[in-house]
């Protein structure tokens, strides 16, 4: 029996430059239950983005085009507009969702009299079919932190600190946006818009009721540039959001002060980027130095 509020629900999926990820996972999220529909925001994508979504053509799925790339904020806003439900969920043209997804989160945001319901993010390599052992087996915290927003909490635990896959009142947004200055990268965009929502007054939970999933890794899209790119942004617009909600993250015991947060992002970041650097360069050298197969030609 479908639910009484399915048509009110309304999946909001911003995507750039990712017609491949596109035909990978929207299938998927059509087949998600209790969601009255898809809203497609094309950020001014130069691939055949459209020509993908034309695959999946029904009167669930609508394609709103950007003329030009203006950031994954300005996209999500942009569907937020055009989304008719009581509730917008968040998705993502590289992630995927168990069919239940929207329910559960809808069922724990009446349950706890939440306004807006995260939860947390699987990225495996295991074939589909091992997603929800796998989720089952995933270590759980007593709660997440900024830095690791994907963790399994030991249970449902009001925090600013989500996925950006979230399921959100559509009254929200009569008094928060997506900030759409966080440039190039726009990281921090969506965490900046959960600590908006908690500053208003708005409840936020992440709960382990549920998940989602990334199963691999794609080409294109507003977060994949080269590598000392991305982290030179990541800096400045960690340092963006800190200037915006510093204070009041310090004064929720979030962090001990702004400059100090930043100084250990930067460090922890300039390690994590030298630790891929040195593994990389080790995979480099085995493959440089493999003898090769005798029963090959090589």
């Amino acid at each position: 029996m479908s639910s009484p509020e399915r048509d009110d629900i309304y999946l909001v999926l911003p995507t750039f430059n990712r017609a491949d990820a596109l035909r990978a996972n929207l299938g998927s999220l059509l087949a998600v239950e209790d969601i009255a529909g898809i809203i497609i925001v094309d950020d001014g994508s130069s691939d055949d983005t459209l020509r993908a979504c034309a695959e999946f053509a029904g009167e669930r799925l609508r394609v709103i085009s950007h003329a030009q790339n203006r950031g994954v904020a300005a996209a999500r806003n942009t569907g937020v507009q055009a989304a008719p439900g009581v509730w917008v969920l968040f998705g993502e043209d590289d992630c995927q969702f168990p069919a239940d997804y929207a329910a559960v989160l809808r069922r724990e945001a009446h349950a706890h009299r939440a306004d807006i319901v995260g939860a947390p993010i699987l990225h495996t390599n295991s074939p589909e079919t091992f997603v929800a052992e796998e989720a089952a087996r995933a270590p759980r915290h007593e709660r997440p932190s900024m830095e690791d927003v994907g963790a399994f909490p030991l249970q449902a635990v009001e925090t600013p600190f989500l996925t950006a896959l979230a399921l959100v009142r559509r009254s929200v947004f009569d008094r928060v946006r997506f900030h759409e200055t966080y440039e190039v990268n726009g990281y921090r965009e969506e965490t900046d818009f959960f600590v908006q929502a908690a500053r208003a007054g708005f409840r936020c939970l992440l709960t382990p009721a549920t998940y989602s999933y990334q199963l691999r890794t794609w080409d294109g899209g507003q977060h994949h540039s080269s590598t000392l790119r991305y982290e030179y942004w990541a800096l400045r617009n960690n340092w963006r959001f800190l200037r915006r909600h510093g204070r009041w993250l310090a004064e929720h015991g979030y962090i001990s002060g702004r400059v100090g947060a930043q100084a250990r992002f930067t460090l922890r970041r300039g390690n994590a980027l030298i630790r891929g650097a040195s593994r990389s360069r080790v995979r480099r050298l085995r493959r440089r130095f493999r003898k090769p197969d005798p029963r090959t030609n090589g």
